[in-house]
C-alpha cells in the first residue's frame, strides 16, 4: 500500500487563508476527499444518532465548509422530521457551499467566535474538526452553549494530534509528530471537548475515542506537506526523512493513525 508518495498543500494553512487566497478550491476539494473515510461515517453516524432533530427543532453546523455534511443532515430530515439547518462559516466557503447545494440549507457568514445567532435559538448543534484551528476554543464553545436551548443537544468532534501514532523509524517518527502537532492550535482538542463543554455549562454525557487510519488525502495534505517545508527550511534532514517515507511505502508496514473524540452533551 503505497500512500506517502502524494503530496498536496498544507492544509491548515489553506483553511487559515481560504479567505486570502485566490480559491477556496483546494480547500473544498480536501474535505470532499475524506467525506466517504469509514472512520468519518463512523463518528458521524453516532453524531447523528445523538442530536436526533424532531420535527421542526433547527440543526446548526459550525463550522460548515463546504456545507457536505449539512447538506446530507438536510437531506435526510426532508423525509424523516422536516427542520431548518443552519451552515457557518466564512463567506468564500458558503460560496462553495451555496454554488453546490443550493437553500437546502440556511448558510450564514461567521466565525464560531461570534456566532450570528441569538440566545436560545438552536435546538441541535455541533461543530467537527474545527475547534483545533480555533484561537480560542473557550469562546467558541461558549458560543455554542449561547446559542443552544435549554436541554438541547450538543455533538463536537475533534481529532486529538498528540494522539497520532506513526510508524517506522522511532526517532524520525518523533520528529514528525513534533511538526505535525504544531500545524494546528491545539494538539490535545480532543481530550479537551469535555472540559471545554463543562466550562460552558454543557452537561456531557458521552466522549467517545473513534481511533483512525490517516487517509491518503491527509497523509498529503496534513503530514508530507509541512513536513517538506521542515525539511526545506532545515528543521528537519531530507536524508533521515526520504528513508522514513521509504519505509513507510515497504510492504506490511504500519503508516500511522489517530485518534478523534466524539463529546456529546445536553
Amino acid at each position: 500500500m503505497v500512500i506517502m508518495t502524494g503530496r498536496g498543500e498544507d492544509i491548515h494553512r489553506l483553511f487559515h487563508d481560504v479567505e486570502r487566497g485566490t480559491s477556496a478550491r483546494p480547500a473544498v476539494e480536501f474535505l470532499r476527499s475524506v467525506e466517504a473515510a469509514p472512520a468519518v461515517l463512523a463518528y458521524r453516524t453516532r453524531l447523528a444518532e445523538h442530536l436526533a432533530p424532531a420535527a421542526g427543532e433547527t440543526v446548526l453546523d459550525v463550522g460548515c465548509g463546504a456545507g457536505h455534511h449539512a447538506a446530507a443532515i438536510a437531506a435526510a430530515r426532508a423525509a424523516d422530521a422536516p427542520g431548518p439547518v443552519v451552515g457557518i462559516d466564512r463567506p468564500r466557503m458558503l460560496e462553495e457551499a451555496a454554488g453546490r447545494y443550493g437553500d437546502a440549507v440556511r448558510w450564514l457568514p461567521g466565525a464560531g467566535e461570534a456566532l450570528p445567532l441569538g440566545d436560545d435559538s438552536v435546538d441541535a448543534v455541533y461543530a467537527e474538526r474545527v475547534l483545533m484551528y480555533a484561537d480560542d476554543a473557550v469562546d467558541v464553545v461558549a458560543e455554542i452553549a449561547r446559542v443552544r436551548r435549554p436541554d438541547g443537544r450538543v455533538a463536537l468532534f475533534e481529532l486529538d494530534y498528540a494522539s497520532i501514532v506513526l510508524g517506522g523509524d522511532p526517532k524520525t517518527a518523533d520528529e514528525v509528530l513534533a511538526v505535525v502537532c504544531g500545524t494546528v492550535s491545539c494538539d490535545r482538542m480532543g481530550r479537551a471537548l469535555g472540559r471545554l463543554l463543562t466550562d460552558a455549562g454543557v452537561l456531557v454525557v458521552e466522549q467517545t475515542p473513534f481511533a483512525m487510519p490517516i487517509p491518503p488525502p491527509v497523509w498529503a495534505s496534513a503530514v508530507r506537506a509541512p513536513v517538506e517545508e521542515a525539511v526545506a527550511d532545515g528543521r528537519l534532514d531530507a536524508a533521515r526523512v526520504a528513508a522514513w517515507f521509504a519505509e513507510l511505502d515497504a510492504p506490511g508496514a504500519f503508516p500511522g493513525s489517530v485518534t478523534g473524540v466524539l463529546a456529546c452533551g445536553r
